[in-house]
C-alpha cells in the first residue's frame, strides 16, 4: 500500500510539471489529450 501511495505521489507531480511545461510552451495544457490521444 505505500508502495502505490509513492506512485501515485509521483504520479502527481508528474501531472503538475507537465501543465506547467506545457502552459509555457503550449500556452495551453495539451498532455491530457496527448496521453488520451495515446489509448484511441
Amino acid at each position: 500500500m505505500f508502495i502505490v501511495y509513492r506512485l501515485l505521489k509521483l504520479a502527481a507531480i508528474c501531472a503538475v510539471f507537465f501543465s506547467i511545461y506545457d502552459l509555457i510552451a503550449f500556452g495551453e495544457i495539451t498532455w491530457v489529450s496527448r496521453f488520451l490521444s495515446e489509448f484511441k
